[in-house]
């Protein structure tokens, strides 16, 4: 019987471990942002917004950072797309200002409430 717990004992630690190594994979806990920013963008006024394009910022600059290797067609981006097309009347200010919703690569929200969109 202490062989058995113990490799009962084994396996259990060696599930935790390789559990605990796939959860720092998920997109979620590598800095992906929760569903509040595609909640506030629902329902956000379409004139509480920046566009920012990540081609004019610096190399080293925080927002560059972090959207410069997000793909638009990541998971993270169409999140963020889906949330704005979601918001009609917001969709239509940002392609009235050219921008394509489908190079929308992330968003943010800052401590005034506005949100500040970053372009492909």
């Amino acid at each position: 019987m202490n062989r058995f717990a113990t490799v009962l004992s084994a396996s259990a630690l060696s599930a935790i471990a390789f559990g605990a190594e796939s959860y720092a994979a998920m997109p979620s806990a590598a800095g992906m942002p929760d569903s509040k920013i595609e909640t506030t963008i629902q329902t956000m006024s379409p004139t509480d917004f920046n566009v920012i394009r990540l081609d004019a910022l610096k190399t080293h600059d925080p927002a560059s950072e972090r959207y410069g290797g997000i793909s638009p067609t990541s998971q993270e981006a169409r999140l963020v797309q889906a949330a704005v097309i979601a918001n009609r009347s917001l969709a239509q200010k940002l392609e009235g200002q050219k921008v394509e919703l489908t190079n929308i690569v992330g968003a943010e929200q800052a401590a005034d409430g506005g949100v500040t969109f970053y372009v492909r």
